[in-house]
C-alpha cells in the first residue's frame, strides 16, 4: 500500500488535500444542500441532496486520505513527513507549512476516522438548518486538521481560531437548554487564551529577527529563561482553556451538555495537550522543567485527575458524567507530558487518542438516549439491557474502557503515564492512581442506572427504547473495534509515537535552552 501512495505522489498533496478538501466542500454542501424530508418513520427520508449525505461522503473521503496518511507514514524515518511548503506572507516570513510525525499523525488519522463516524452514528441529531450544520462542521474539521499538521505558527493560530468560530454556531443554534450562555463561555475562555497565545508568538517571531514563523527556525532561537517563562505562561494558559484543565476547565460540562452530538464529540478532543507537546514544551524548555513551574502543573493535573472523577461521581446527568471524566482523563494527559519521561510522555500519547475513541462512543451513546428518551438524566432512563442491548453491550465496553480494564485501549495509556511518572515522581503517581479507582465507581454506577435499573419515568416507554439502528451499529462498531484493537495490539501505535517522545524528552530535558531537572516531587529548591 505504502509504495503505491508513494508512486502516485501522495506525500505532496495528502495533507494540504485533508486541509482544504473540507472547506471545498463545505461551500458545495451550504449551497446544494437540503433539509432531510419529514417522513411518517421514524428516520427522515433519505435524499441524495441531503446534506446529512453529502457531508457523509465528504467526510469518509477525508478518512480516507486519513487512513493513508497511516500507511505512507514510515516510522523508522526521522523528521517531518509528507511536508509540504508553500510561499505565503513573504514579507514576514509566514509559509503554508504542513508536516506530520509520530506525534500529530496518530492525532490526525483518529480526527479524520471520527467525524464520518460522528456524523452517521448522530444522523437523527440536528433535522433543521442542517446545510449550515454540515458546512460548519467540514470547516470546523479543516480546523481541526490544520491545527494537527500546521509547522508555521501563524497558520497554526488561524487554524486554532477556525476551531472557535464553527464551535460557537454549532452549540449556540443547535444546542440545547442553555446553549447560548454555554456558547458565549466557551469563546470568551477560549478567545482569552488564544489573544495571549497570539502576543507570544509576536513576541518570539520578533526574537527570532522577524523573518520567519516556521516551528524548525523558532526553536533554534536562544531566549533567556524569563522571556521563556512569559511566552511559555501565555501558551499554557491558551492550550490549558482549550483542553479544560482544572482551574479553567468549567466552560467544558457545560458545553458539552448544550452542545449537539457532533460538537460534544469535537470538544472532547485534546488539542489543546497535543499543542502542549508539540509548541509549548520544545520551545520553551527552561520554562517547563523551571522546578517551580514543573512542580505547580504535575500537582495541578493530580487534582485534576481526582477533582474530575469525584464531581463525575455526583453527576445525575449522563453527558455532564461524561464531561467531567473527560476532565479527569486529561489530569492523566498533562501528568504524563510533565512528568517528561518517555514512558509517561508516550503514555500521554496514548491517552490523547485512546480518550478520542472512548468518549466519541459515549458522547454518540448519550446523543441515542436524548433523541429516543428525550433525556440523559439518570433518573429518567433504565432497563436498556432487556430493550436495547446493543446499546447496553456498547455502554459497558465504553465504560470499561473509561475504567481502564486490562484489554481495553483505556488500560495501556494510563498505564504508561503511571509508570513513567512513578520514575520521576513516585507520590504524584500514587496519588493519580485514585483516579483509576473513583473512574470504575462512576462508571459503575453509570451502568447500574441505565442498563440495570428500571426507568423511573413512567413516560418512557418500550416503543421509545429503540436499539441501534443499522447506521448506528456501522459508527459504534469501528469504535468498538477500535477500543478493542488499541486494548489489545498497540505496538503499530507505539511504534510510530517512540521516537517523538523520545524526541520531546530529551529536548526539555538536555537541548541548548533546557535547564537541570529536580524531582518534581521534591520541593523546588532556592537558587
Amino acid at each position: 500500500m505504502r509504495e503505491f501512495l508513494v508512486s502516485v505522489g501522495a506525500e505532496q498533496w495528502l495533507l494540504i488535500a485533508m486541509v482544504l478538501w473540507p472547506i471545498a466542500a463545505a461551500i458545495v454542501v451550504r449551497a446544494l444542500g437540503a433539509d432531510p424530508i419529514a417522513a411518517s418513520t421514524k428516520d427522515a427520508s433519505i435524499e441524495i441532496n441531503d446534506a446529512r449525505v453529502l457531508t457523509t461522503v465528504a467526510l469518509v473521503l477525508e478518512a480516507l486520505m486519513g487512513v493513508a496518511l497511516w500507511f505512507v507514514y514510515d516510522p523508522g524515518a526521522v523528521g517531518w513527513q509528507a511536508r509540504v511548503d508553500v510561499p505565503w506572507l513573504a514579507d514576514i516570513g509566514a509559509t503554508l507549512s504542513l508536516g506530520v510525525d509520530g506525534l500529530s499523525m496518530p492525532m490526525v488519522v483518529m480526527t479524520a476516522v471520527l467525524m464520518p463516524l460522528t456524523l452517521i452514528g448522530s444522523w437523527n441529531n440536528v433535522k433543521v438548518r442542517t446545510p449550515a450544520f454540515c458546512a460548519l462542521a467540514l470547516v470546523l474539521t479543516a480546523g481541526l486538521i490544520g491545527v494537527l499538521v500546521s509547522l508555521d505558527l501563524l497558520l497554526f493560530y488561524l487554524s486554532w481560531e477556525l476551531m472557535l468560530i464553527p464551535t460557537y454556531f454549532l452549540v449556540g443554534v443547535w444546542g440545547t437548554g442553555a446553549s447560548i450562555r454555554a456558547s458565549m463561555r466557551y469563546v470568551l475562555f477560549t478567545l482569552i487564551g488564544s489573544l495571549l497565545m497570539l502576543v507570544a508568538i509576536v513576541a518570539l517571531w520578533n526574537s527570532g529577527g522577524g523573518t520567519t514563523f516556521h516551528l524548525d527556525a523558532l526553536l533554534r532561537v536562544r531566549l533567556d529563561e524569563r522571556a521563556q517563562l512569559l511566552m511559555f505562561a501565555a501558551f499554557f494558559l491558551a492550550f490549558a482553556i482549550k483542553s479544560a484543565l482544572v482551574p479553567f476547565h468549567s466552560w467544558l460540562p457545560d458545553a458539552q451538555s448544550s452542545a449537539p452530538t457532533f460538537a460534544a464529540v469535537t470538544l472532547g478532543l485534546k488539542v489543546g495537550a497535543y499543542a502542549m507537546l508539540r509548541f509549548a514544551i520544545p520551545l520553551f524548555p527552561a520554562a517547563a522543567t523551571n522546578p517551580l513551574v514543573r512542580s505547580t502543573i504535575l500537582v495541578i493535573s493530580v487534582v485534576a485527575i481526582v477533582y474530575g472523577a469525584l464531581v463525575a461521581m455526583a453527576q445525575r446527568d449522563v453527558k455532564r458524567m461524561v464531561s467531567y471524566s473527560s476532565i479527569s482523563h486529561l489530569g492523566f494527559i498533562m501528568l504524563g507530558t510533565f512528568a517528561l519521561t518517555q514512558q509517561s510522555v508516550q503514555g500521554a500519547v496514548m491517552v490523547m487518542i485512546n480518550h478520542g475513541v472512548t468518549t466519541s462512543a459515549l458522547f454518540l451513546l448519550a446523543g441515542l438516549l436524548q433523541d429516543r428518551l428525550g433525556s440523559t438524566e439518570l433518573g429518567e432512563i433504565g432497563g436498556t439491557s432487556r430493550n436495547m442491548p446493543l446499546f447496553s453491550v456498547m455502554l459497558t465496553l465504553a465504560i470499561l474502557s473509561t475504567m481502564g480494564l486490562p484489554g481495553t485501549n483505556g488500560f495501556v495509556g494510563e498505564f504508561l503515564v503511571l509508570l513513567g511518572t512513578y520514575n520521576e515522581a513516585p507520590l504524584m503517581a500514587i496519588v493519580a492512581t485514585t483516579g483509576v479507582v473513583f473512574a470504575a465507581i462512576y462508571g459503575l454506577r453509570l451502568l447500574q442506572s441505565v442498563v440495570f435499573a428500571p426507568a423511573a419515568d413512567a413516560s418512557v416507554t418500550t416503543s421509545m427504547m429503540q436499539d441501534l439502528s443499522g447506521a448506528e451499529r456501522v459508527a459504534l462498531g469501528v469504535l468498538a473495534v477500535g477500543i478493542i484493537w488499541l486494548g489489545i495490539a498497540p505496538a503499530p501505535l507505539l511504534a510510530r509515537t517512540e521516537g517523538v517522545s523520545r524526541s520531546i524528552v530529551e529536548g526539555a530535558r538536555f537541548g541548548p535552552n533546557a535547564q537541570p531537572l529536580r524531582a518534581a516531587s521534591s520541593p523546588p529548591r532556592g537558587p
